[in-house]
């Protein structure tokens, strides 16, 4: 019985991976688009807190650190 369980565990983990894998269609690059529910009460990231003001600004402060 508990053979059975294995395989019946072993086998539904698989079937739950099937699904896993990387897409055939993945491109690098592309526009992010997000919606944003709610208008922000400031500009000033460092002042508020809530992903209302935090989503609008994040490509602007996101450029501000550049890797080489």
């Amino acid at each position: 019985m508990l053979s059975k369980l294995a395989l019946a565990v072993a086998l539904a983990f698989a079937i739950a991976m099937l699904p896993a894998t990387s897409a055939l269609a993945q491109r690098q690059g592309g526009t992010l688009r997000m919606y944003l529910w709610d208008n922000p009460p400031s500009a000033s990231i460092h002042e508020e807190a809530t992903i209302s003001t935090v989503m609008p600004f994040m490509s602007v402060f996101n450029n501000l650190v550049l890797y080489d």
